[in-house]
């Protein structure tokens, strides 16, 4: 893959930030901070590890990005960035070592990873792409995001590195004090804004068309699209949105006064009696005094503590309203896989009742006179069907309250096509985040077995994607894909299918979910 031939070059180049070898001779573009040479791969030119703000360490830990100091002569842009510091995760469950960030960490991080197609020609369409990690990991260089197969295809593609965990998301009363929009705790997201207007100013550098941006993120990412769309600071930086796993979430978005008591206990765990104590604490102490230490038998996911706050700057409303106002009205692609966040500890009638109860209270007995589960078989089918028909039913009913216009319509997925299980492990099928590799056409990864099954979803996903990225509707000639207010209740199925689908598996199903939403009841992925 293109990763293996840039892993060769790193091994012959000198290790200087600036000066390119003179042997190199790769290809380069000319940002407005100087000059990158980066390197090309058959019909592609990538330009890796550009910085698109200056080092938020020292001083700029915790502040708004600041520009990136210009350099004299070529930049060596063949290698990428390190990851934005963070506590290291290991392959767990179906995730190998393709969907998780790695070594090196830093906290100088803020760069991001363009790749084009050769040469010059007209402006091409732009997809800028936010990783996911729960806000507190990833980064924009994993294998399954590798944008050469995608740009292969006439498209120029953007990965961003942006402060996570507590670096990115910690707020604290006396940061809210000294900065002059009187916000703190959102300085991932400031990262996400500045790397678009980096794209703003340098998509025509690249062969790109800085008026037909997509922006587009999984899990995380996903968040961060749908917090950009209700961010005044977003306006005028992208023209599309594609939001992977997905909308309508149902992930709280605190209050910043929440965030800031969450900063001021943090210092007091540190010892820290001021603002310039907590900047001189190392990152890696940082990391262990945030880490997440789950209690003997809990079973539910870690809390996220370290997330976006609703500020009323950099985020001006909850996007899982469906009523929010966007400050950013633009048409946007969202769904979701068909095995995402599936409770592994049902494994018996009696498991999926304990399970139901829990989460649903007396509105139990509704979905489980609908799901038959007598035998454990069963039980784990319900189980999976249960939640996939949850978080679709939650999607349906907020593209249903959101107003939507001829220039901000949406529309729905259902990404079904199972991803191939790591050899001697169980299948997880379409888990959360196993698209990906067929968006970005990044098959073969995790020493899986892929066959031609998934090479087929591949057009499948970038086809539609193209489509969407270049007229803002994700419909292909002979193949009508109608947005959500003109097919009520349908998606479009990805996976053998490949064609429109109901959301929800049964109407009777559809009905009582929307039963318990009208009861204030939670639908989102969690």
């Amino acid at each position: 893959m293109f990763r293996n031939a840039l892993s060769l070059l790193v091994a012959v180049l000198a290790t200087g930030p600036i000066a390119a070898s003179a042997a190199h001779a790769g290809p380069v573009i000319r940002t407005d901070a100087g000059a990158v040479e980066g390197r090309a791969s058959g019909p592609v030119e990538a330009f890796l590890g550009l910085p698109y703000a200056a080092p938020p360490v020292g001083e700029l830990r915790w502040r708004a990005p600041r520009p990136v100091a210009a350099w004299q002569g070529r930049r060596d842009a063949t290698r990428f960035g390190p990851a934005c510091y963070q506590g290291v995760p290991r392959p767990w469950g179906p995730y190998s070592a393709e969907f998780l960030a790695g070594e090196p960490l830093s906290e100088d991080c803020l760069t991001l990873n363009v790749w084009k197609p050769a040469g010059t020609g007209a402006k091409r369409p732009v997809l800028v792409f936010i990783h996911g990690g729960g806000f507190g990991g990833g980064a924009g260089n994993l294998p399954v995001y590798e944008g050469a197969a995608l740009a292969a295809r006439g498209v120029v593609v953007v990965t961003i590195n942006y402060r996570v965990g507590v670096f990115g998301f910690m707020a604290h009363p006396g940061l809210t004090a000294e900065d002059p929009r009187g916000t703190s705790g959102n300085y991932g997201r400031l990262d996400q804004i500045a790397a678009l207007q980096w794209v703003q100013r340098n998509a025509a550098r690249c062969g790109g068309d800085p008026r037909n941006v997509t922006v587009a993120g999984e899990s995380a990412g996903a968040a961060s699209v749908n917090y950009l769309q209700v961010s005044p600071l977003a306006r005028g930086l992208f023209a599309k949105a594609v939001s992977f796993s997905g909308a309508s979430m149902a992930v709280g978005l605190p209050a910043l006064a929440e965030g800031e008591r969450a900063g001021t206990a943090l210092a007091q765990r540190l010892g820290a009696a001021s603002l310039a104590d907590l900047r001189r604490v190392s990152a890696a102490d940082l990391v262990e005094a945030t880490r997440y230490v789950p209690t003997v038998g809990a079973s539910a996911p870690p809390p996220l503590q370290w997330v976006p706050r609703l500020d009323n700057v950099v985020i001006a409303a909850d996007p899982n309203r469906p009523d929010a106002p966007r400050a950013v009205r633009v048409p946007l692609l969202t769904g979701f896989n068909a095995a995402e966040m599936i409770d592994p500890s049902v494994r018996t009638p009696a498991d999926l009742e304990r399970v139901l109860r829990a989460r649903y209270g007396a509105f139990a007995d509704r979905l489980l006179a609908l799901y038959p589960h007598a035998s454990d078989a069963e039980a784990q089918a319900a189980n999976v069907l249960i939640a996939r028909d949850r978080y679709m039913s939650g999607l349906v009913l907020w593209a249903e309250g959101r107003p939507q216009g001829a220039r901000d319509r949406v529309w729905l997925y259902r990404h079904d096509h199972p991803y191939p299980p790591v050899p001697g492990a169980p299948s997880f099928g379409a888990f959360h985040s196993s698209h990906l590799a067929y968006v970005f056409g990044n098959l073969g990864l995790g020493g899986r077995q892929f066959g031609e099954a998934d090479r087929r979803v591949v057009p499948q996903w970038q086809d539609r994607l193209l489509a969407f990225m270049r007229s803002g509707d994700p419909s292909l000639p002979g193949s009508a894909w109608p947005s959500a207010t003109r097919a009520p209740g349908q998606v479009m199925a990805i996976g053998e299918a490949g064609a429109l689908s109901a959301a929800v598996s049964t109407p009777e199903r559809f009905a009582a979910f929307r039963a318990y939403a009208a009861q204030a009841g939670r639908l989102g992925l969690i």
